[in-house]
């Protein structure tokens, strides 16, 4: 009695060691693809950037030879660069701050127990998923010089029509608006997320202290959700940092004199597809991919920190 008890114990433990293995081998049967997958389209092509940055490489001439660090010399000292990287920031600026701020409003507001909040916030979630390019042309219409909805309004007010689109300096603004309205409803519902995480007992204390809507906001929402604003600042960030669909499409066809808005991303296009030059553009993207690492790093950090 006593063998068979400790037999079957011993036998048990094997069938799950069998299941174990099993279930071990599915996973990995199914994991292994996808990384292969992922290294194969993600992996493999930054190396071969990386590589093709130290060398002189032509798209549309057979050869390649290394040049060393020649093409981060000319990245580097390149006025084009240097615009397109003071451009990219500045739009990066204030198309986060934007988004955060009007995110968070939009959040708060549709944080409240007020009937029809449910189709609001899908509303505001619906220009996310809405694809950039035919997202930008319609803003390129309402920011017509001639038949624009938004030069129509200014003009009840009896400001003159304004040329949006053809003047480099004031371009950046309605990248700027659009850059806002695609990503503010991405980051309601991550703010919405962090709001309904804050206990409610918090908010009852503090009325019954006698505090204001602004020292709420101030001293118990903002250091409650911060770190959810880290990350959506960050990651709105690398966002904007690649803007390249709006800026492009903005700024060409019949609308427009191709009087382009310099972005990084449209910088290391136009060395690549425009001046076929495959070795500054892989050093472009190279700067950009050592940028988006280091707001990333900053990332971890700050969140580690808090």
């Amino acid at each position: 009695m006593t063998t068979k008890a400790i037999k079957e114990p011993s036998k048990l433990s094997m069938l799950l060691k069998k299941q174990k293995t099993r279930d071990i081998a599915f996973a990995l049967s199914i994991v292994i693809p996808v990384m292969l997958l992922f290294s194969i389209i993600r992996f493999i092509p930054i190396i071969q950037t990386f590589c093709y940055s130290f060398m002189k490489k032509s798209m549309i001439r057979p050869g390649q030879s290394f040049i060393g660090l020649e093409n981060y010399s000319y990245v580097l000292k390149d006025p084009e660069f240097r615009k397109a990287l003071v451009n990219t920031f500045f739009l990066a600026f204030f198309s986060v701050a934007g988004s955060i701020i009007f995110g968070l409003f939009l959040a708060s507001m549709v944080n409240t127990n007020r009937p029809g909040m449910k189709f609001f916030q899908a509303l505001l979630f619906l220009p996310v998923i809405v694809s950039m390019v035919p997202a930008t042309l319609m803003w390129k219409l309402l920011f017509d010089y001639n038949y624009g909805f938004i030069n129509q309004v200014l003009g009840i007010f009896g400001i003159k029509n304004i040329d949006w689109i053809n003047n480099e300096n004031i371009v950046m603004w309605p990248i700027i608006i659009i850059g806002i309205w695609k990503e503010m409803g991405y980051n309601m519902m991550i703010f919405y997320v962090g709001l309904k995480s804050v206990s409610k007992e918090l908010y009852e204390s503090a009325d019954l202290d006698g505090v204001n809507r602004r020292q709420r906001l101030f001293y118990i929402t903002l250091p409650l959700i911060k770190p959810i604003t880290l990350f959506v600042s960050v990651m709105s960030l690398i966002k904007f940092i690649k803007v390249f669909t709006q800026a492009i499409v903005m700024t060409s066809g019949t609308q427009s004199s191709g009087n382009i808005f310099k972005t990084l991303v449209y910088y290391i296009y136009q060395q690549s597809f425009q001046l076929h030059s495959m070795g500054r553009a892989s050093a472009g993207a190279m700067i950009l991919l050592f940028i988006v690492f280091v707001l990333t790093f900053l990332q971890m950090r700050l969140e580690k920190k808090d």
